[in-house]
């Protein structure tokens, strides 16, 4: 039975040379996992790491075999933020390799060792389908399936451009009173109440079984995490629907641009206040945003989206636009006691006698 050696490692402390050598030894998992996909460039992982927001932090585990190189690795990150502060968010992968010779497992012992030194009672994992071995892991371990979501690509190259127009034409008709604003960069100050109050209604996005709570989006956290993507060479725009009566921010959409990929954006949130529904203001806003991506951004070829499998209203508009389903990810949780137990952990630290 092969031994390995597990390097412990804080996210903010892992020198340039580390990052490059595990970017390099996960090159083949990422193929595996985004066959069709191209990679962000390493200087951009290096400051997004350089940069995480201050509620974020995190432990990287290397296993390394006797001669001292990466067979397998994991990323357990924590949030200090209400909602999720109890939950333990598992990254594990192992190298072609060094797979069922146990290295998983034993990396998985590490992850529930760290939950249980910090408190965390929860311990969530995430698998895409084009990796089958990845849910056959979770499943193994009893795991249970908490949410599934769609990652949703919308190819622009082929994209409906009358429907589109038609959309942004029927939207002041069908939203009197109301009008959008659209923000690039940074959030200005004087918006900032507005945007984090808007912000808020992701908080009714559907989590299925996922146990995890509403997170309170306040001006400063907003500012936080928007300036720690903005160092990692993320830009976010922004289209909000305004109304005009009283000024409120009652629904949004916005994309991230990130440098090193120049063929596609993410989309980050799009939501309309429960109030303010009916109107069509989620076709208005993404056709917006979908006609300035093809102005000012000519290089994009692909919008990507995620949508909970349960997110019909969403979905409907998504599929409506032409996004069409990429691959399918599903979000794995399972009780750090039940995890230490499963795993031969002792609930004190360490192998269990």
């Amino acid at each position: 039975m092969p031994t390995w050696t597990i390097q412990h490692c804080p996210v903010r402390e892992q020198s340039d040379e580390l990052l490059a050598e595990v970017y390099a030894a996960s090159d083949p998992l990422y193929r595996e996992a985004q066959p069709d996909d191209p990679r962000r460039p390493l200087a951009y992982e290096i400051a997004e790491i350089r940069s995480l927001p201050a509620p974020t932090d995190g432990v990287l585990l290397v296993a390394r075999d006797a001669a001292g190189s990466i067979a397998g690795m994991a990323t357990c990150w924590w949030e200090d933020l209400p909602g999720r502060d109890h939950i333990l968010l598992v990254h594990v992968e192992v190298l072609p390799g060094s797979r069922r010779q146990g290295l998983g497992s034993l990396l998985l012992g590490h992850c529930a060792d760290i939950a249980r030194r910090r408190g965390l009672r929860l311990v969530l994992g995430r698998t895409r389908d084009k990796v089958l071995s990845g849910a056959a892991f979770c499943a193994r371990f009893a795991a249970e399936q908490a949410m599934v979501d769609q990652e949703n690509r919308l190819d622009l190259r082929a994209v409906d451009l009358a429907l589109v127009d038609r959309w942004l034409a029927e939207g002041p008709l069908r939203a009197p009173g109301y009008r959008l604003e659209f923000v690039a960069g940074l959030t200005p100050p004087h918006l900032a109440e507005q945007v984090a109050a808007v912000a808020n209604v992701m908080n009714t996005a559907p989590r299925e079984n996922l146990d995890m709570g509403d997170t309170p989006i306040t001006p400063a956290l907003l500012h936080e995490y928007e300036t720690a993507e903005a160092a990692a060479g993320i830009e976010r725009w922004a289209y909000y629907a305004v109304e005009e009566a009283t000024g409120q921010f009652v629904g949004l959409t916005d994309i991230h641009i990130l440098a090193g990929i120049p063929d596609r954006v993410d989309v980050g949130a799009s939501a309309v206040e429960p109030a303010h529904r009916g109107r069509s203001l989620g076709k208005w806003l993404k056709a917006a945003m979908t006609r300035r991506i093809l102005a000012e951004l000519p290089e994009v070829r692909w919008v990507i989206t995620h949508n909970a499998g349960s997110n019909e209203a969403m979905l409907a508009i998504n599929e409506r636009l032409g996004f069409r389903t990429a691959t399918v990810n599903t979000a794995w949780q399972l009780a750090t006691d039940r995890l230490l137990a499963l795993t031969g952990r002792s609930p004190s630290g360490g192998p269990a006698d």
